[in-house]
Order: structure tokens, then C-alpha cells, then sequence
């Protein structure tokens, strides 16, 4: 059986599995054991030839008999490994697992080279989850027999589920080496290579596998799945894709829908369904139409899909969204808390409510959903980052700078990030700091207009006129809204003596300050900018 996961289930399926194949190798093990060339005691061989009937009565499928043929063999010969081996086996294959930990930590206390005995207690660990111990086991017997793929392969998923994928890499590529024709061993090496942020490696892994395992439905939905969500929905359509056209699945159907418009391609996403049927139709098709800016269609779609269900959390989102770009921001919030009631432990909807109690500077109640929200998917670049600015307008300085670092952490080259960490660091009075964030920014997205104006401040305050004057410029030039930057190229203008351009820069800042005046304000709406919600 494939094993793609390590949910519960997973364990279980894996755990039967390998309990199959110790079990043969345990009585393989035991049938070719030689007795010594010297002469041995009346109660060895006793031993032995209860070994032999609880060997035949295992071929026979009879583990009652086996049990007491065992349990004889270890009257006779309380030292026989393989017959404390035997025993852990047949409990842990009727579920009885502590007596099987019990039974295979007396085997490898009698013999500590034996790999059967540390490979079994690992699987009886795993299946209890406790990871740490059955990693401990599995790290002796990879080096007590390291030609064995299974007990790599187990390691390197253990250090996956541990969260230690860069460590799981090489014991899963050592399992590939060791054993070529399994599609578990492949898709765990994508898995890998995705989560520790190799993401050239996990495409080549694929790609790769997929001539091999091309016709295998499970494999290439799995490796869809992972590429989509590890934000690759590019890759992730191309699996998805093989494994529908082998097996069309409605499930599947809207996976690849998801990639599709994830990707942006709304007009695949639309042939996929021509003719909308299901709730998650509905949905679909809005969420394309709103990333599309037909927001007429959009309402239509989510008005249909509430119709068929009204208790549906994303299509409630995908209306929040909607209400959001009008400036509704309470009737979102109330449909966002109503999501987040239907789906608690999904994080979209408290990101949501976070949003829109940011936008009406409600920040201390905006700083509680967006911390759910990080909570439940720590992940999550845009609400690290929206928690952390949320932070910074409540004055928890501290806090702040902890959750930007974490959602830069994230995304290393988001220019907005670096340049919102940056304010903050300026509000710490961190000059240095602030200015190699804001160049950073620069450097990241020249067409970012905040980061210019951030930069262009900072270098006014060392008093480098002319480079300010630059910066300040390249700030209007890349987003003309930006009042306060017209207002600080006046005034290094006029300090520069150049004042025909002076005021013409404060001309144009009056113009636009008629409406908006505060420069915080103008902060906030750049803020805001990050939380454009994905459609999906």
C-alpha cells in the first residue's frame, strides 16, 4: 500500500505494513540461526524447537498457538532474542502496543546489534507517537544495517513529521538509492525538499519520478497537493491534472481549480466548469471573476452559492472580500466573525475580521484576530506581517519587531516588509537599522514608491540634501498619491535654495491634503495594500 502522510490513519496503514514485513524477517532471521559448533544445553535446544512450532504455527496464520509456543521457548531460554522478537510482533500486530514496546526493549537489552529489534520498537513508538524516542531507535538500526531502505525511509519521514526536513533529505534519498520502485519514497523526497525551501530540488524530484510513476492516480495527486500547498499552484496543476484525467474525481476537479486560480489562469478555470452544478461551482467561478475584477459577477457567483448554502465559511469569505473593496467594513466583519464561528480552526476568517477591524483602526481587536490567525497557520506571511503593524499601532514596540521579523523570515524579498520594519525601527529610534532596511527595499522593488519616500527621510536627516532630493523623487515618480513625500521635497528643496521647485512640490502637496492629512494615515493604507486577500 502507498503511504503518502503520517496522519493517525497513515501511521496505522504504515505500521501494518511494516509489521508484515518484520515479521517475516524475524522468522527468516530465526530459521537461519546455526547452533553453536560446541554442545549446547538440554533447555537451548528445547528453546529452539519451540521456535520452530511458533514458526510454523505463524505460516499457519495461528498466533495463539505461536504466542504459546513462544512464551515456552522463553520458559526454556529466557536469553532467546528472536523468540522476545516473535512475541513483540504478534502484540503489535493485535494492537497491543506497550506490550510490544516492552517485549522488543527486552530484545535489543539482550542483544543491542540486533536491527530487528531496534527497527520493531521504533514502529511500536511511532504508532504511539512518540517521535523523539522512535527516531532514537531508527538512528540505530539505519546504523546497525544501513543497506535497509525501510528503516531510512522511516527515519527520514519521522524527521519530516519532527519538522526537520533538511535532516529527513538525506536518509529519504538514501531510501530511493536502496530501492527505486516506490512512489512513497519519491513523493516524501518532494515533500521534503519543499518544506525545507528547496524548491528547484522538489521540481526535479518530480519531475523525475513522474516518468516512472506517470499512471500512478495516488502519486500524482499527492505531489499535486504538496506543490499547491507549498504555493506552487504552476507545478501543482500539472500532477493534478495527470491524476484527474486517470481518475476524474469531483474532489480533484476542484483541487485543479484552485491551481488554476491560484496561477491566474481563469480561462482554464472556466473550461473546467462550464457548467456550474455544486456550491463549490459557485465558488470557483466568483472567486475567478474576483480576481478578474468583474466584481458584478463575482456577487452574482457568491449570491448563488449562499442560496444553495448559506453556512458555507468560504463563500462567506469570498463575500467579506466583496464588502471589503466597497468600505463595508462592518457588515464584512460581522460575516467574517459568523465564518469564523462555522470554521474555528481555519485561519482565513480571523485574518479577515483582522483586516477589517485594521482598516477602522479598531487595532487592539484587530491584534486579537490577526494573533488567532498566526495561531492557527504561523505560515502565513500576510498575517504575521498585518498582526505585527497592528502591533506597532498599539505601541507594543517589542512585540511589533518580533512578528515583521517573523513574516520576513517568511518572504525575504518583500520589499513592503522590509520597508514597514524599517518605519518601525525608526520609531525606535534606530537610524542605521531603518536605513538599511529602506535601501534593501530599494533594491528589492525599485517601483515601490514608500520605501523611496522612507529612504529619502532618513537621508535628510543626515543632512545628504541632494541624495534625499533623489529618493524623494524617485518616491513621487513611482506613486504620485504619496502627499507627505511632496512635502519633504519642498523642504529640502528650499533648504537646497531651490525654490521655483519648492513650490511646485507644495502646490502639489496642498492638492492632494485637501482631502487626506495625516501622513499616518497614508501608512496605513500602504499596510493595507498587503492584506489583499488571495480569491481562493
Amino acid at each position: 500500500m502507498k503511504v503518502f502522510s503520517l496522519g493517525a490513519e497513515g501511521w496505522c496503514e504504515a505500521a501494518s505494513r511494516f509489521a508484515k514485513c518484520v515479521l517475516a524477517m524475524s522468522v527468516a532471521l530465526a530459521s537461519l540461526s546455526q547452533l553453536p559448533a560446541q554442545a549446547v544445553s538440554s533447555n537451548r535446544n528445547l528453546a529452539r524447537t519451540y521456535l520452530a512450532n511458533a514458526q510454523s504455527a505463524l505460516a499457519a496464520g495461528d498466533a495463539a498457538t505461536a504466542t504459546r509456543q513462544l512464551n515456552l521457548a522463553v520458559e526454556a531460554d529466557p536469553k532467546l532474542t528472536e523468540a522476545y522478537i516473535l512475541l513483540g510482533t504478534i502484540e503489535f500486530r493485535s494492537g497491543n502496543t506497550q506490550n510490544a514496546i516492552r517485549l522488543y526493549k527486552k530484545a535489543v537489552a539482550l542483544r543491542p546489534t540486533s536491527y530487528s529489534g531496534h527497527y520493531n520498537l521504533a514502529l511500536a513508538y511511532i504508532r504511539e507517537r512518540r517521535l523523539q524516542d522512535g527516531r532514537a531507535e531508527l538512528e540505530r538500526a539505519v546504523k546497525l544495517d544501513p543497506t535497509q531502505p525501510d528503516a531510512a525511509y522511516d527515519l527520514g519521514v519521522v524527521l519530516l513529521e519532527l519538522g526537520n526536513a533538511g535532516a529527513a533529505l538525506p536518509h529519504l534519498l538514501r531510501a530511493k538509492a536502496l530501492d527505486r520502485k516506490r512512489a512513497d519514497v519519491s513523493f516524501n523526497i518532494v515533500r521534503a525538499s519543499l518544506e525545507a525551501g528547496k524548491f528547484p530540488e522538489g521540481r526535479s524530484e518530480a519531475q523525475t519520478a513522474a516518468a516512472q510513476f506517470s499512471n500512478d492516480f495516488q502519486w500524482n495527486a499527492a505531489v499535486g497537493q504538496l506543490f499547491y500547498q507549498h504555493g506552487q499552484p504552476r507545478e501543482a496543476a500539472i500532477y493534478l491534472q495527470k491524476a484527474e484525467s486517470l481518475h476524474p474525481d469531483a474532489a480533484l476537479r476542484r483541487q485543479l481549480a484552485l491551481a488554476y486560480l491560484a496561477m491566474g489562469d481563469t480561462k482554464q478555470l472556466f473550461d473546467l466548469i462550464p457548467e456550474p452544478k455544486t456550491v463549490d461551482d459557485h465558488y470557483l467561478l466568483g472567486s475567478a471573476h474576483y480576481a478578474m475584477q468583474q466584481y458584478s459577477e463575482a456577487e452574482r457567483e457568491s449570491e448563488l452559492a449562499l442560496s444553495m448554502d448559506s453556512k458555507n465559511a468560504q463563500v462567506l469569505l469570498l463575500r467579506v472580500r466583496l464588502l471589503q473593496r466597497e468600505g463595508r467594513q462592518d457588515d464584512a466583519l460581522k460575516l467574517a466573525q459568523q465564518a469564523a464561528e462555522i470554521s474555528p480552526d481555519w485561519d482565513e476568517p480571523h485574518y479577515l475580521a483582522g483586516v477589517s477591524l485594521f482598516y477602522i483602526r479598531r487595532y487592539h481587536e484587530a491584534s486579537g484576530y490577526l494573533g488567532k490567525a498566526v495561531e492557527l497557520n504561523p505560515k502565513s506571511a500576510r498575517a504575521v506581517f498585518l498582526y505585527g503593524v497592528s502591533l506597532a499601532s498599539e505601541g507594543k514596540m517589542a512585540e511589533a519587531d518580533q512578528a515583521m521579523r517573523q513574516a520576513l523570515a517568511l518572504q525575504p524579498q518583500n520589499a513592503r516588509f522590509h520597508t514597514h520594519l524599517g518605519i518601525l525601527l525608526l520609531r525606535k529610534n534606530d537610524y542605521a537599522g531603518a536605513e538599511g532596511m529602506f535601501r534593501k527595499a530599494v533594491a528589492l522593488s525599485p517601483e515601490y514608491g514608500l520605501s523611496h519616500y522612507e529612504l529619502g527621510k532618513v537621508l535628510v536627516r543626515s543632512n545628504e540634501l541632494k541624495a534625499a532630493a533623489v529618493e524623494l523623487n524617485e518616491a513621487v515618480k513611482r506613486d504620485p498619491s504619496l502627499g507627505s513625500a511632496y512635502y519633504q521635497l519642498s523642504r529640502v528643496y528650499a533648504r537646497l535654495g531651490e525654490v521655483e521647485k519648492s513650490q511646485r512640490a507644495l502646490a502639489e502637496f496642498q492638492k492632494l491634503y485637501r482631502e487626506q492629512n495625516s501622513e499616518d494615515a497614508e501608512l496605513a493604507q500602504d499596510a493595507q495594500a498587503e492584506t489583499a486577500a488571495d480569491p481562493h
